[in-house]
């Protein structure tokens, strides 16, 4: 087995002079060294050269919206037409979990190589990467298991002026269906701005131009927040994920 230094990994994902890096999510990074075994390669990357799709690319910035290593696969080949990949993964991992991270993190090890070889600029255009199982509910409630589902916020992304500031005009949104709530309660925020919305289905390669994200429940609500953390468990190194307490007969609960 080869290890990869978790530290240096999220460096190689969010180095010092990128100017989305702020943004990055070390959670995922912070769980433990990246192990990888001594033959791994880089998730595969989908091909980006169809009809239309070049135009869809630039010059927005991208929330890519996938499962586990297929978001990091597409962030790779992102970045090989000159976006960053900016991973914004803010679940852990633990024993029993809920969602399994294994994959992702042997994704974002054996990338890492690739990513670390691109000539990419400081103020690439960046490619906000995102675990569309962050909220699976499979074994959420159970005893004894990791819950480290998580979600994501308006706040965990820049805003619409700055996004403007660095010369976006435009946001491709990369998801199977309709985008997930958290998401649109973002997007919604950037089209009221001002930015101009697409949606690319990367199964069917439908793109929807321009996209009209629905207005979703408690928008710019004051307690949206709350709701939406509500019955989710952070972690002590950030993030999100905890073990859900056993009951006892004597005790109530421990964990």
């Amino acid at each position: 087995m080869t290890m990869i230094d978790a530290e240096a990994c999220f460096a190689i994902w969010a180095p010092d002079d990128a100017v989305w890096s702020p943004w990055a999510k070390p959670a995922i990074f912070a769980a433990g060294p990246v192990f990888m075994p001594d033959n791994a390669t880089a998730p595969v990357a989908p091909a980006l050269d169809r009809p239309g799709l070049p135009e869809a690319w630039t010059p927005a910035a991208i929330i890519v919206d996938l499962p586990g290593a297929d978001a990091v696969a597409m962030g790779l080949a992102l970045a090989a037409r000159g976006f960053r990949p900016v991973p914004l993964f803010n679940g852990t991992t633990g024993p029993m979990p809920v969602i399994n991270n294994d994959p992702l993190v042997a994704a974002l090890g054996a990338g890492g190589a690739t990513l670390s070889q691109l000539p990419l600029k400081p103020d690439a255009k960046p490619a906000f990467l995102l675990d569309s199982r962050r909220m699976d509910p499979i074994g959420a409630g159970e005893p004894g298991r990791y819950d480290n589902r998580w979600v994501t916020l308006p706040q965990d992304f820049p805003s619409a002026a700055f996004l403007q500031h660095q010369g976006i005009e435009e946001v491709t949104l990369v998801t199977g269906g309709t985008p997930m709530s958290d998401i649109s309660h973002v997007a919604r925020r950037w089209q009221e701005a001002g930015l101009r919305m697409r949606l690319v289905d990367p199964v069917s390669w439908k793109i929807d131009d321009p996209y009209d994200v629905p207005v979703p429940s408690l928008f710019r609500t004051a307690w949206y927040a709350a709701a939406t953390l509500m019955g989710l468990r952070r972690n002590n190194v950030g993030g999100f994920g905890s073990t859900v307490p056993e009951q006892t007969r004597s005790t109530g609960f421990y964990g």
